[in-house]
């Protein structure tokens, strides 16, 4: 038994708001702010309808109180869709029982489903609570709202009668009154929240014992066991009740006991509650001591306490009424212990042991790295001119007619890349060098990284298509950068092509295909523009105006006998043409010919183009020995505060950038 569907209205960030859940493990990610926590209040107010307050009905429609709210007050709906599953055959389903005053005769035929010779019936109840202000309480309401003139002043009115609200129960199924008993009786909901401590989740252990203490095979049992410790007492303090029995029967009836048929009898009652007894303290492997858990470090007793919660389900009746929400487990939990939690998790979740629904929200990379595409929900809070509203996506329905690109995301949606599906904005980049480079990059062109919550995202290759499809089509609607390489081949069998050939280039076969794929709004793809073919040469090319940035970005990369003749002859082509023979190291010297010598032909035969083929020749240079050491690169540019002051951002990456900041 489990919630299959919540739907929301004018509740916190919720205006009308639906979302379907799994029957296990449900993962739900988003920024700040996107109602996550609120979502999670939702659901337990299913069996813990607490107190109200003016700042839970949702703003944006209490600002428009002069037009939504004259005549009817503000109230808060939520639809709880509860499925469950029964064989005709079993008889000691108990689940059946709670859900019965929230079925329809109608839905129960129609659910079932012959299987072999039995019948199974796939059950859907509907609760729905409702929080509106009582019938008696709204003539004094609307008469009350006419002499508003001010938001605030609705607020400060709506807080007066707060106390005259109520809840009320529906059957959804048959929009019929239900008992509030009923209702809240359905689930047994635990609610951890991020603030925790040891005491605050450990009372939640100790409800079990208490639970036990109640079934009707131990009350005699701990009766008697209280009985034998009063007796154990008094033989203990045997002295101390003789005495006190002394005092006071030699005196009784001098204040008239007697007279009334009474007297004094002392008695020892240990109304010891079992629960309270009840501690979980922790052994030292290697010392083998035991410490109180509050001695121990926070990380550890979180983790032990959710692992209690999350077994403990398996040894109690009716372990199918549980629900667990956990609120930012990552909390006080090192990464590592994240990952090993839910890995855990998701094991219990893919072999239907979990016993309970969980429902875990979490700004963890590292949690959902490992919890499973098909276990975690995205949600954000979309704040639109024509009115704000939460919107929802479930991965798992999102990626049903995407296979290929499922599978290449659960394989390489790592820690690091995980940490996309928690941005405002994607920016997707093939390698190291622009992923270190992009802040600075982004600081220059006043796209605010932080402030934006932007994620930069290495792929480590050009397999765009699985990344970019995760926001595709999603409800939740992310801008997504892709920054890539046109991979224009300048030199082929020792022949340099020309510049009308660059210019006639539409890109690399991997550019087409993603703009054939992905025709979307929240999409752009940039690629190289003044002539480079990888990020490297055209950085080199958009900063050859200022020689002393170009030197210095070029003695990065070149062995110390080139560094020292460029010190001689700076970038000057002609220079270096004239005096190669002066290259001391022999391989060296070959390599710089061959290359000249290339370039050369280009010219002659494209002389108009002269002084951009010398140019491309040291991007060339650039390129040739950066590549096997891009990272290192990127580095030596960040450490250099006078270089990366004076670097110019290649123009096709300051395009994108302020596409993404629209």
């Amino acid at each position: 038994m489990y919630i299959q569907k919540v739907t929301i209205r004018n509740y916190r960030n919720f205006n009308d708001f639906s979302m379907k859940f799994r029957k296990g493990l449900n993962v739900i990610i988003g920024s700040n702010n996107s109602g996550k926590t609120g979502l999670l209040y939702a659901i337990r107010l299913l069996s813990d309808p607490s107190s109200i307050s003016v700042h839970d009905f949702n703003k944006n429609n209490l600002l428009e109180y002069a037009t939504k709210y004259l005549d009817d007050p503000p109230r808060i709906e939520i639809e709880y869709e509860i499925r469950h599953e029964i064989s005709e055959d079993d008889t000691e389903d108990e689940s059946i029982i709670k859900l019965v005053p929230f079925l329809g005769m109608k839905e129960v035929e129609q659910s079932r489903q012959e299987d072999g010779e039995n019948a199974i019936y796939s059950l859907v109840a509907v609760v729905k609570l409702v929080f509106s202000l009582q019938t008696k309480a709204l003539a004094d309401y609307q008469k009350a709202i006419k002499d508003i003139k001010t938001t605030e002043e609705y607020l400060s009115l709506l807080e007066t009668f707060i106390n005259r609200y109520e809840w009320s129960y529906t059957n959804g199924a048959s929009d019929t009154p239900a008992d509030k008993k009923d209702a809240i009786g359905i689930f047994d909901i635990r609610f951890i929240e991020a603030e925790r401590t040891s005491e605050n989740v450990s009372k939640e252990t100790k409800r079990e014992i208490e639970a036990f203490t109640k079934d009707q095979d131990n009350i005699q049992a701990i009766r008697e066991l209280r009985q034998k410790l009063s007796d154990d007492l008094k033989v203990i303090l045997k002295p101390a009740l003789e005495k006190m029995s002394d005092l006071f029967e030699n005196e009784q009836n001098e204040i008239g006991l007697q007279q009334g048929n009474v007297s004094i009898f002392q008695n020892l009652r240990p109304d010891v509650r079992v629960s309270d007894a009840y501690v979980t303290d922790v052994k030292d492997t290697k010392g083998d001591f035991v410490v109180p858990l509050a001695y121990n470090g926070l990380g550890y007793n979180n983790l032990i306490n959710i692992y209690m919660l999350i077994k403990i389900t398996e040894i109690r009746k009716g372990k199918d009424f549980r629900i667990l929400c956990l609120e930012e487990p990552e909390a006080h939990l090192h990464p590592a212990m994240q990952y090993k939690l839910f890995k855990f998790l998701r094991n219990l979740d893919e072999e239907n042991k979990l016993n309970q629904q969980i429902f875990v929200t979490t700004h963890s990379s590292n949690i959902s790295a490992v919890a499973g595409i098909d276990n975690m929900f995205m949600l954000d809070y979309c704040r639109l001119d024509d009115g704000s509203e939460c919107c929802q996506q479930s991965l798992e329905e999102h990626f049903a007619d995407k296979e290929n690109a499922k599978k290449h995301l659960t394989k390489f949606l790592d820690v690091t890349r995980s940490d996309m599906l928690f941005a405002d904005k994607v920016i997707l980049v093939e390698g190291i060098a622009e992923k270190l480079l992009l802040p600075l990059f982004m600081e220059k062109c006043n796209c605010s990284y932080e402030d934006a919550h932007i994620s930069i995202v290495e792929i480590g290759g050009k397999h765009f298509e699985h990344f970019i499809e995760l926001f595709n089509g999603n409800a939740v609607n992310k801008k997504v950068l892709c920054i890539t390489d046109n991979d224009f081949p300048w030199i082929e069998d020792n022949i340099l092509k020309s510049i009308a050939d660059y210019t006639q280039h539409e890109g690399a076969r991997h550019i087409k295909k993603l703009n054939d794929l992905f025709p979307i709004d929240n999409f752009s793809l940039v690629s190289q523009l003044l002539g480079g073919q990888t990020f490297e040469d055209e950085l080199f090319l958009v900063n050859t105006d200022n020689s002393d940035v170009a030197e210095s970005l070029l003695k990065i990369v070149l062995p110390d006998c080139l560094s020292e003749f460029t010190d001689t002859y700076g970038l000057d082509f002609a220079q270096w043409v004239s005096n190669q023979g002066a290259i001391s190291n022999a391989k060296t010297k070959k390599k710089i010919g061959d290359m000249i010598s290339i370039f050369q032909t280009a010219v002659a035969s494209d002389i108009a183009n002269t002084a951009k083929y010398h140019n491309f020749f040291f991007a060339q240079l650039f390129l040739g020995y950066a590549k096997k050491r891009k990272g290192d690169v990127a580095l030596s540019i960040l450490s250099n505060e006078d270089l990366a002051a004076k670097i110019t951002v290649p123009s096709y990456i300051k395009e994108g950038l302020e596409w993404l900041s629209k």
